[in-house]
């Protein structure tokens, strides 16, 4: 066998190159979506983050994330401009502030839930039940230990 056919047989059996070509479709699919919504996928993932862990400073909510300090300072900035969450004095120190979701992202949660749903039942579809279930259970185990 020659090189390139080897070459193209190991990428495409590698398990790294699907999930980041599925991660890229996924991500694609999310942006379509939110935009909807006015918001983007760093947004999103910042106002999940605070949905989850409530009030949160701007600090806590960069290390949860691979993402520069500008780009959690941006999307921010953009959901706070869309009323979707506020900042808040920090009780104990002056240079920080609290990050919370208000009634209008409250409200807006139960889409947000609705949507990953969707985009999760679409990504299963030509799977049985019993697989997209395997899958779940299997990418779960696979992420135990990974910090988000």
């Amino acid at each position: 066998m020659d090189t390139r056919m080897r070459a193209r047989q190991t990428r495409e059996a590698s398990i790294g190159w699907m999930i980041q070509r599925l991660a890229r479709r996924l991500d694609d699919a999310m942006n379509a979506r939110l935009a909807e919504y006015g918001l983007n996928l760093q947004q999103f993932a910042v106002m999940m983050t605070v949905l989850e862990h409530g009030s949160l400073t701007q600090a806590e909510i960069g290390r949860r994330f691979a993402m520069p300090a500008y780009a959690i300072s941006r999307a921010i900035d953009g959901l706070e401009q869309a009323g979707l969450i506020a900042r808040e004095a920090h009780p104990t120190s002056r240079r920080a502030h609290q990050i919370t979701a208000t009634e209008e992202g409250l409200a807006l949660a139960p889409a947000l839930f609705d949507l990953v749903g969707q985009i999760n039942a679409d990504l299963t579809q030509d799977l049985g039940g019993d697989d997209a279930d395997r899958l779940r259970r299997l990418l779960s185990e696979t992420m135990k230990g990974t910090a988000l």
